[in-house]
């Protein structure tokens, strides 16, 4: 007993002088309890919508109002046509399309049953259900408004109900969740490979005492990075085209843009982690850091990005969190691309966004590598 205690001080003296693991084994419980108890909200409220009104009533303004003060719709503009309704949820400025038909409100003061369009984008099932439901509850309520006994006696009442919500699911009809997990899967394999085979490359070499004889070698330190991470370009290009054919095979996701937009816009992505990882080899002594480094970074991008969570029914300031982490606007990139076919033009946010977060990643991952190894 005397001989297993010596060794468990041994092990607890050990591990308080690797700060860097005592820090990160203390701050995961906290982090994943933040995460999953303050950010995670899988009550879906705030559906961007755009509104198509060929009325432009006063009944039908109502409307739009009742359905903004459910919480569950925010009412992010007006738009002229068709067009306009599939260039916003193509781009995702908008979820849903709430058409109001000409004569909305004559044909409700008449007891008319009047049907409205509202459509959908089918690519993520949880918030389509949503936004379907509470349409649905939200027309039975203006119906039941409308049921007056005065109103009642001065015309018929129909057979059907005055008011109700016609859905035209776009992009993935079937509701399958395959069509949306599996373009996520991209980000966030290459999340995990990316920075972790990156870091753990570096820290191999100063582990093995190898480092300095790159260093003194002919080649120049541009030389030495480029080729320590062009074989995970590679690979994760290579990752990238085994998920989509997989995807393709055994789930029938569709590919409805451009391939080649998607591999161009996933070098930014790719990038971006590259740099990180470069950032964490800096930072972390070995190769058992650099990998708990970069597992800890990988939980907020599952949680917090979108990939299963909706990201619109976050708090904002989550929100805005997620926005620095590169996997947020891979995630809108691929879908959109792939479910979509969006083209570069929708999704001018999110490559800008890409952009600079590479740009700052590359700069600090610079300044780090050469202040530490170089």
């Amino acid at each position: 007993m005397r001989r297993l205690l010596a060794v468990s001080l041994k092990e607890l003296r050990q591990l308080r002088r690797d700060r860097l693991t005592l820090a990160m084994m203390l701050s995961m419980p906290v982090s994943e309890l933040l995460l999953l108890g303050y950010a995670i909200n899988t009550d879906i409220r705030h559906i961007q919508t755009v509104v198509l009104d060929r009325d432009r009533s006063a009944a039908s303004r109502r409307l739009v109002v009742q359905m903004q003060a459910t919480g569950y719709y925010d009412i992010v503009g007006d738009v002229e046509n068709y067009e306009d309704i599939a260039r916003a949820l193509r781009s995702g400025r908008a979820t849903v399309g709430l058409v109001v038909p000409a004569r909305f409100s004559s044909d409700l003061t008449r007891r008319r049953p009047v049907r409205l369009q509202l459509l959908v984008d089918g690519s993520d099932p949880q918030i389509l259900g949503t936004a379907i439901d509470t349409a649905t509850g939200l027309a039975a309520a203006r119906s039941a408004e409308l049921a007056t006994p005065g109103l009642a006696q001065t015309h018929p009442r129909p057979a059907s109900a005055p008011l109700s919500f016609e859905p035209i699911i776009l992009y993935n009809p079937e509701q399958r969740t395959a069509v949306y997990i599996v373009p996520g899967l991209i980000g966030v394999l290459l999340t995990m490979t990316m920075v972790m085979l990156t870091a753990m490359a570096l820290t191999r070499e100063r582990e093995r005492g190898t480092l300095e004889a790159l260093i003194v070698s002919p080649a120049t330190r541009l030389e030495i990075v480029g080729g320590k991470i062009a074989p995970y370009i590679a690979i994760g290009y290579g990752q990238m085209t085994l998920v989509l054919l997989a995807g393709w095979w055994f789930f029938d996701v569709p590919t409805a843009g451009s391939l080649p937009l998607l591999y161009l816009l996933a070098a930014l992505f790719i990038a971006a982690h590259l740099a990180l990882g470069l950032l964490f080899s800096t930072v972390a002594r070995t190769q058992q850091q650099a990998m708990q480094m970069s597992f800890f970074f990988l939980l907020p991008n599952i949680l917090i990005t979108g990939f299963v969570f909706p990201f619109e029914s976050m708090p904002l300031s989550v929100q805005h969190l997620a926005q620095a982490l590169p996997l947020t606007h891979f995630l809108r990139v691929a879908r959109r691309i792939l479910l979509k076919g969006a083209h570069a033009e929708d999704m001018n946010h999110e490559i800008a966004w890409l952009a600079a977060i590479v740009a700052v990643f590359i700069a600090a991952a610079a300044v780090r590598f050469k202040k530490k190894l170089l």
